[in-house]
């Protein structure tokens, strides 16, 4: 059962949260259990209640997944795991790091795969770190999760420590920020929280819609917020949704969160995801074949980052368990069925009706000669999609509309263009040449 116990912590680390997964999977040990069953061992009782109630049954569904069969699994109480409690280490008081916080050494702008879904937040990214505490303060990154909001927040801070050797910087969750206040505000060391928190020169702050509602949290935040940036210190922020969209956010935060650069991260598209396949596939010395890296692409048309790491790891564990290569046919087998396709063949009208529908202009508009700016916009995204989604001939094209090639050529260019410099029109035009 190691082998399948080490499957399990593979899989375990690509689908959660990396904090979590490093606060309270990374130190299980697998024991000698039942053939059929898997034993894990917590360094404490504590740890072991707190696994039991937030992540058995997570484990459990991994390992019967991955094993093809269901496996029971039970907790114990080992001996000799060096490892702390992460509620003794959540209220200890947080240090000011000069070199990158373990596990996040990986995050680094190398190892971040750009793309039309993440351009602008990379960009600014790297912008914040040529010039801390300049225009864009502060940065603000936004969206789903495991779209690599934490890899560009943990980058900037590698880069900042790496190109400013006197910097302090810190980079903190926003969970972590508030129990360090309340747990400050109990034992009356608020002074020494300040401090801490208003010395340094680059602030980093995961998460931060969790401190929303929280009243008092709220009003040190932004006395902190205010503090630093008034002396010139950079502050990046990361959310699930952006700070209009933050429930219970004090409006003063949210007019100092909009204050500098919003920043949004999508789903990535095919070509992001093939190179993204391609790079984790590197890192876990995984050899791919150029026709699995598309079969992969094509099929897993993942909503996070993690989902195509897990796909990885199901196939490399599909390959190990099984005994072999990992060809088309195989990741067929292991991936084809968790993804089935049940896809439309694209059509002119197929193109024109999906257009219609999400940007609300009748079909039968789109081939008149009406041309208003909003009806001109749709009909040149048709003609986008038919060209690069189908493929079809410019004059085939032109002749559906009443027009020549050279119109057809004219609307590709412009949805390129605006695709490339717009972000509400990229996220328009992949979300369409998903749903095709």
């Amino acid at each position: 059962m190691e082998s399948l116990w080490n499957q399990t912590l593979a899989e375990l680390r690509s689908s959660l949260p990396l904090p979590e997964f490093t606060a309270w999977i990374a130190c299980l040990r697998s024991a000698r259990g039942a053939d059929d069953g898997l034993t894990v061992e917590a360094p404490s009782v504590f740890h072991l209640n707190w696994v039991q109630q937030h992540f058995l049954d997570r484990i459990r569904s991994t390992a019967t997944q991955l094993a093809g069969h269901p496996v029971a699994v039970s907790l114990s109480v080992g001996s000799g795991i060096p490892v702390r409690d992460p509620i003794v280490a959540a209220s200890s008081p947080p240090v000011i790091r000069k070199s990158a916080a373990p596990g996040h050494q990986g995050f680094t702008f190398e190892s971040f795969v750009v793309g039309p879904c993440n351009e602008l937040a990379h960009a600014g990214a790297r912008a914040v770190v040529e010039h801390p505490g300049g225009v864009y303060n502060p940065l603000f990154v936004h969206g789903g999760v495991g779209l690599g909001k934490t890899h560009l927040v943990y980058a900037i801070a590698n880069a900042v420590r790496q190109r400013f050797r006197n910097y302090r910087v810190l980079s903190i969750g926003a969970e972590l920020f508030v129990n360090e206040m309340v747990s400050s505000v109990r034992r009356q060391e608020m002074e020494r929280f300040h401090q801490r928190f208003r010395k340094v020169d680059t602030l980093m702050v995961d998460d931060v819609q969790f401190i929303a509602g929280k009243e008092r949290t709220q009003e040190e935040f932004l006395h902190t917020f205010n503090l630093l940036c008034a002396a010139g210190k950079q502050i990046v922020l990361s959310s699930d949704k952006p700070p209009r969209d933050i429930a219970n956010l004090e409006v003063g935060l949210r007019n100092r969160f909009e204050g500098g650069l919003t920043v949004e991260v999508t789903r990535p598209d095919r070509d992001t995801r093939r190179r993204i396949l391609t790079l984790k596939a590197t890192q876990r010395g995984i050899a791919l074949s150029g026709e699995v890296l598309d079969y992969l692409a094509d099929r897993v048309r993942a909503a996070s980052v993690r989902e195509l790491e897990g796909a990885l790891t199901r196939l490399k564990a599909m390959a190990t368990l099984v005994g072999r290569e990992i060809d088309l046919a195989l990741a067929e087998e292991t991936v084809g069925r968790l993804y089935p396709v049940t896809r439309e063949r694209v059509t002119m009208e197929r193109v024109e009706s999906l257009v219609s529908e999400v940007l609300g202009v009748p079909p039968a508009v789109l081939v008149s000669d009406q041309r208003n700016a909003r009806l001109v916009f749709a009909r040149q995204v048709s003609m986008y999609l038919m060209r690069k989604q189908i493929g079809l001939p410019l004059a085939a094209i032109g002749e559906r509309y009443g027009r020549d090639h050279t119109t057809v050529l004219h609307a590709v260019r412009v949805i390129d263009a605006r695709r490339a410099g717009d972000p509400e029109v990229r996220r328009l035009v992949t979300t369409l040449e998903e749903r095709l």
